[in-house]
């Protein structure tokens, strides 16, 4: 059973937080140390070097924070600041753990933080470079592989850190080949010794599973040893279809996580390329990379930001990347929209949009919206099915809370949890149950569907939506039953920089000094009334109305709520976002069991009818 997850960041251009979490050990082959010279170093000048089947994937911006001064005097600095961890002659303490911080003893042991010594010998002008500040990083490698006898301990600190420890040891190898010294016999060593660890405890279907394949692969390209390297490349190409789908959605439930395994092949790619590995994956690879691109387009709200869904933070694509985000960026003024305003995705995601720019309709004023669904939550997702986001007009409306760092608290209980998310919950919901899209219709001006699942044994949830445009309006329609009675909890979460007013059943957000305002509406269903709306804002106890810019920095956020007590609820509200000018108003007709509601919008007006099934239309 793995263990229970822990902040890490994974480098690629910039740092990204994912999960890692100890895995058991697998029931592979052990992988044979190599015959080892009497000599104590082995020199490889002949030909072409080796560490050019592998080139080095750099410090994840570690280098950066961590200069060559600071790496002398050994100390390491990360997010909680800079420690002393070793004596200054690199006798480093190992057992550091002075912020008790799993994320911290796992970048510690992975020695990302000694790599500005590494380029201070390699990189720049010739006359810049220092060919001894190598040495001092060779020491410290050095000292960890004798102060951390193989096989170590999986979890945080030098089993988590093994990959990126991985691509840091070749990293230094090849510095070495390059400056023309000589390979120590115990960096090699500890190479094959890692790529045996990493072979036993791949994760599966994950991308640190990825990561640790393609650190295995440049063990084996760049150490000679085909077993090694074929073994490496042939479980990567068992995994592509299952990690990302046809449709471009990975299985890991987080659109930063989708990002993160478009990187993350790509990196695979190269490698598998770099070492001249002749496979059929690599056209896959190649197809289900593009497919996950068409993919974050979609996911790529107006301001160019991709949809906080799962653990995922707000970042910005290169748009290099493809037209559609080339087009994003720019406003409208170079690449290409995508082709699709509404995608469907089965792995569980709906990315919808009032459309791609127009004439009068400048692309980051379009509206876009999501919603949750598909199989139960694993991985990087969140408890989120049947929640809704949604940005109009140039701004946020309906928010997700981000994500905060991968330590079991409440915190984490909250971000990932369901009454943090714009859903019908209940106390009893404790994860997102498979959850089915029963059906969906879409036009020009308005979009709407239907979710059902079952959130506990017993419990049945049913949720409708549509989604307008012109006036923008939404409206949902909950009805749950529970097998006791309970309290029954809608939630709207609005952006920080709001502030909210409640009145009865209405409630209105704003930003001072902003023309935009977000109006809620409790709807009478039939001849039931509304209930008036609750209201928190940064609550510690519970956990309530918090939103995070980064895993390191959260924010008190506005959160509405309706609340019910009982066997069962049903409960229909508008959300409906206009101009501060334009008087926002509803007007409601009983007719059978149809109920029609009239949204007036300054000089604008819709009509969307509830059905006695639950379902909703628009009118005009």
């Amino acid at each position: 059973m793995r263990s229970r997850p822990l902040t890490v960041v994974l480098p690629v251009a910039a740092l990204t937080a994912v999960t890692l979490m100890a895995a058991p050990l697998a029931s592979a082959a052990t992988l044979a140390t190599p015959p080892v010279a009497s000599a104590s170093t082995t020199a490889v000048r002949i030909g072409a070097l080796a560490s050019d089947r592998y080139p080095c994937r750099g410090y994840g911006a570690f280098d950066v924070a961590n200069t060559p001064a600071k790496v002398t005097a050994n100390t390491f600095t990360w997010e909680y600041g800079t420690a002393k961890v070793g004596d200054g002659r690199n006798n480093i303490n190992w057992k550091a753990d002075p912020y008790q911080k799993p994320s911290w003893r796992t970048w510690f042991h992975a020695l990302y933080w000694t790599g500005s010594l590494i380029k201070k010998s390699t990189q720049g002008i010739t006359k810049d470079r220092d060919p001894k500040a190598i040495d001092t990083a060779v020491a410290i490698a050095q000292d960890w592989v004798g102060d951390n006898p193989f096989p170590w301990p999986t979890g945080p600190g030098p089993g988590n850190a093994t990959m990126t420890r991985t691509d840091h040891l070749l990293c230094l190898r090849g510095a070495l080949e390059k400056m023309g010294k000589p390979v120590p016999r115990w960096l090699d060593t500890s190479l094959i010794q890692h790529a045996q660890w990493l072979k036993s405890n791949i994760w599966p279907d994950h991308n640190v599973g990825t990561d640790q394949l393609i650190a295995m692969l440049g063990v084996g390209c760049v150490l000679g040893r085909a077993d090694i390297r074929t073994d490496a490349a042939n479980q990567l190409a068992q995994r592509i279809g299952r990690v990302i789908d046809a449709q471009g959605a990975n299985n890991e439930q987080a659109v930063g996580y989708a990002r993160w395994n478009y990187e993350l092949w790509g990196a695979a790619q190269r490698a598998m390329e770099s070492c001249a590995v002749n496979s059929t994956a690599m056209k896959t690879i190649a197809s289900r990379r593009a497919a996950a691109m068409r993919f974050l387009d979609q996911a790529t709200a107006p301001d160019g930001t991709l949809a906080l869904l799962g653990d995922t933070q707000a970042l910005r694509l290169d748009p290099a990347k493809s037209p559609a985000q080339a087009w994003i960026r720019s406003n409208g003024t170079a690449g290409a929209p995508a082709q699709a305003r509404v995608a469907i995705y089965a792995a569980g995601y709906v990315f919808g949009r009032s459309g791609w720019g127009s004439a009068t309709r400048r692309p980051s004023q379009e509206s876009f919206y999501t919603l949750r669904y598909g199989p139960k939550r694993v991985g990087h997702g969140h408890n989120d099915h049947t929640s809704l986001t949604w940005a109009t007009r140039g701004r946020n409306i309906l928010v997700d809370p981000g994500v905060g760092e991968y330590v079991n608290d409440a915190w984490r209980d909250f971000y990932t949890g369901t009454t943090a998310h714009n859903q019908m919950a209940t106390p009893q919901m404790k994860t997102s149950p498979a959850t089915r899209l029963v059906k969906s219709s879409l036009s020009a001006k308005a979009d709407s569907f239907r979710f059902a699942d079952t959130p506990y044994k017993g419990a049945a949830r049913m949720r409708d939506v549509i989604v307008l445009s012109d006036p923008d309006i939404v409206v949902t329609f909950d009805r749950i039953k529970a097998p006791k009675a309970t309290t029954f909890t809608q939630y709207w979460h609005l952006p920080r920089d709001q502030a909210l007013r409640v009145r009865g059943t209405k409630a209105t957000a704003r930003k001072a000094g902003e023309a935009t305002v977000t109006t809620l509406l409790g709807l009478p269903v039939g001849a039931t009334a509304p209930t008036a709306f609750g209201a928190a804002r940064g609550s510690r106890k519970p956990v309530q109305g918090w939103v995070w810019v980064d895993p390191f920095h959260r924010y008190p956020a506005p959160v509405a709520t309706v609340t019910r007590k009982g066997t069962a609820a049903t409960i229909a509200t508008a959300v409906v976002v206009g101009p501060g000018n334009a008087p926002v108003s509803v007007s409601t007709k009983v007719s059978g069991a149809t109920t029609t509601y009239t949204f007036g919008v300054g000089g604008r007006s819709a009509t969307v009818s509830l059905a006695g099934d639950g379902t909703l239309r628009r009118g005009r």
